[in-house]
């Protein structure tokens, strides 16, 4: 993903210049981290000057929820951001893929829920990302855990819970790894800083259900249904202890930036991962949906021509 700042931003109801895109240092969101946030892909699509953006309406849908669960009145609709999403992709095109994030945020009204005192804001911003193949990751343990009920609002995906995942991943890296797993109170398996966790067993394929911890991750719901449908596989959801990890066929890592990532060793023992192997399969076919062009196109993408 290229981190280089765009020419163009969706701030505020219109799109308009990057640079023009300012809170003051004292904003909420800027103090405290009071925003959510969502993750979409809009893929490239082949021969022409057109993306498609992945489950659109269900990342809007969850940045609504994570709002009501912070307390944080919307301030544009859920069809207006749909707008602003397709109105940014068109003011700057692309030949590569990208990674939108539409953020709402909490300007002033710190401890109040009512919306006549609270001042919200709300962007959406656009990097471009190089298509990449299959990688696979070295998945480890660290101190920290995952940020859980009653703490704080499990599933509202929000930028104060990313600090978090910083120093997780941060200790993640120190340790030769390449990714955290974070555990919850009761320690079982949460997910990584920022993917759901697939673990492949003989009858089975297990994931941690948003109860332990786990972001309710709309890739994983995309890919429970092709896992069932064209794999024929039977997915539940469950509380995984890490242990387990070790006694799975294979583990995977999913969600909408990482796509589908194999996970090679954890906590420095290799895992098994067969050449052909179900998730270097899988991604291949999420692939092939996210990026389909023909008649029978997933009902999952949202086309924009520019």
């Amino acid at each position: 993903m290229s981190l280089e700042k765009p020419t163009k931003i969706w701030w505020n109801g219109a799109v308009g210049d990057w640079q023009d895109a300012v809170v003051h240092v004292t904003a909420e969101t800027a103090m405290r981290g009071v925003n959510v946030f969502e993750g979409v892909m809009a893929y490239k699509l082949d021969g022409r000057d057109e993306h498609a953006v992945i489950a659109l309406d269900e990342h809007l849908r969850r940045l609504a929820r994570s709002a009501e669960l912070l307390h944080l009145p919307m301030p544009y609709t859920p069809d207006e951001l749909r707008q602003g999403v397709l109105d940014l992709i068109r003011a700057e095109p692309s030949d590569l893929d990208l990674y939108i994030r539409p953020t709402v945020y909490l300007d002033s009204g710190a401890y109040t829920a009512d919306p006549s005192r609270m001042r919200m804001g709300a962007y959406i911003t656009s990097y471009t990302r190089a298509r990449a193949a299959l990688r696979s990751v070295r998945l480890v343990s660290t101190p920290w855990t995952r940020v859980d009920d009653p703490a704080f609002p499990a599933q509202a995906k929000s930028g104060a819970v990313y600090s978090a995942f910083r120093l997780a991943r941060m200790a993640a890296v120190r340790a030769g790894g390449d990714e955290p797993l974070l555990l919850n109170a009761r320690g079982t398996v949460a997910e990584t800083a920022g993917a759901a966790v697939m673990a492949v067993f003989a009858d089975h394929v297990a994931s941690p259900p948003p109860g332990d911890g786990a972001l309710d991750s709309i890739t994983r719901h995309v890919l429970t249904g092709l896992l069932e449908r064209d794999f024929g596989l039977k997915v539940v959801q469950r509380s995984l202890r890490p242990e387990e990890l070790h006694q799975a066929d294979e583990v995977f890592l999913c969600g909408t930036l990482d796509e589908i990532v194999e996970v090679a060793s954890f906590d420095g023992a290799d895992l098994g991962q067969a050449q052909e192997s179900l998730a270097r399969r899988l991604f291949e076919r999420y692939r092939a949906v996210c990026t389909a062009t023909g008649p029978a196109a997933s009902p999952l993408q949202t086309r924009v021509a520019w």
